[in-house]
């Protein structure tokens, strides 16, 4: 168990935060979709694997993390809980939807993972500033800006791994962003080290995602 840890608080998320892919995640919006051959609707970003305008959400991830133009533990915290919730509420849609029982487990673990990350970062947030609690609004941009995929859209999606990949991929991408800046700007060692392990893990989970795509549509 990480040092990090004994700062555990339970985790009470907001409405907000549970819903923050309501507006669907996609850069250029509801009108950039197209039908695949599986009846479900492909965002643009299965288009090209989860890199889609790459540089500009990077970008954007970049200033999600600041705070009058200076890194902010106070904005990770609160950019990252938001974040994380989205890819536990994407995964777990993964847990009853996945087609391939080794994706299905990688869900699981990205629930536990980030579930269990969630409850840190709310917890270094009460020590550090006096509160866990997460701002609850968040523009279509900032969503945008997140890679935020609304679930329902996702549980739709045909072929269903092929989705979940092509959504999972920008997500963790622009987690990956933010944490970096953490790491290198943060003066309190939990929280570097809680941005050592979203870098790790995700970067890790990035290029088993793009093996299986790989293998298992070759035809993109």
């Amino acid at each position: 168990m990480k040092k990090y840890r004994k700062f555990a608080l339970p985790v009470l998320l907001t409405a907000a935060a549970l819903t923050l892919g309501a507006c669907g995640g996609q850069a250029s919006g509801a009108g950039d979709q197209r039908q695949d051959s599986g009846g479900g609707m492909q965002g643009m970003k299965g288009m090209d694997h989860g890199q889609k305008d790459a540089g500009g959400m990077a970008a954007s991830s970049r200033e999600m993390v600041m705070e009058n133009g200076e890194y902010s533990d106070r904005a990770f915290i609160d950019a990252m809980v938001p974040h994380h919730q989205g890819a536990v509420d994407m995964a777990e849609v993964a847990v009853e939807n996945a087609e391939h029982d080794e994706l299905k487990r990688l869900a699981e673990d990205i629930v536990s993972a980030q579930e269990a990350e969630i409850e840190d970062l709310r917890a270094i947030k009460r020590e550090e500033f006096g509160t866990s609690e997460i701002p609850s609004g968040m523009s279509q941009e900032e969503m945008d800006a997140m890679g935020m995929t609304d679930p329902a859209q996702l549980a739709d999606k045909r072929p269903f791994d092929r989705a979940f990949i092509d959504d999972m991929t920008p997500h963790h991408r622009s987690a990956i962003t933010m944490a970096e800046v953490a790491m290198k700007e943060s003066d309190n060692p939990q929280v570097k080290e809680i941005a050592q392990d979203i870098v790790d893990a995700q970067k890790r989970e990035i290029a088993q995602m793009e093996r299986w795509r790989e293998q298992w549509y070759p035809q993109g």
